[in-house]
């Protein structure tokens, strides 16, 4: 069995890297189109879904396979209040990234890349991406008072 530490370790690390990444791209992409220029923001664009594929994700799996294995230390996912708020929180972010987020990332894409232009239905997804990503990023951001407070 993998030590203590080390899985708590790789947990804290894939949250690091999950928020991070989040915070970046929401950041990326805002930026990008406050200029309205086709190229910087298809260039943010592709950037910010290769980044979500190799950092959100592979954050996400971490977070959620070391918070399993630790989990399963304190009796199970449903065994401590705060472990099950975790995961409802964490569920309810993902839930958002993967029905909105990303969707709306690929329309956004395929928008770029059949009108050469940024449009204005690009600009409204823009602004639904924005708010629903504002919203996952805030909703897991409890997780860590839990993790601080509850895990020792």
């Amino acid at each position: 069995m993998i030590a203590n530490d080390t899985v708590k370790i790789v947990h804290v690390l894939s949250a690091c890297l999950f928020l991070g990444n989040v915070v970046v791209s929401g950041t990326w992409a805002a930026l990008a189109e406050r200029t309205r220029r086709y190229e910087i923001i298809a260039f943010s664009n592709r950037l910010v879904l290769i980044t979500d594929l190799l950092f959100t994700l592979s954050g996400a799996l971490g977070v959620v396979i070391s918070g399993s294995l630790m989990a399963h230390r304190f009796g199970g996912a449903t065994s401590q209040d705060w472990i099950a708020w975790s995961y409802a929180l964490f569920g309810i972010s993902g839930l958002i990234w993967a029905l909105l987020l990303v969707p709306i990332q690929l329309r956004q894409r395929s928008l770029l890349r059949r009108d050469q232009a940024v449009t204005g239905e690009y600009l409204r997804l823009s602004r639904i991406w924005q708010i629903s990503g504002a919203i996952a990023t805030v909703v897991p951001l409890p997780i860590l008072y839990l993790m601080i407070t509850k895990l020792r």
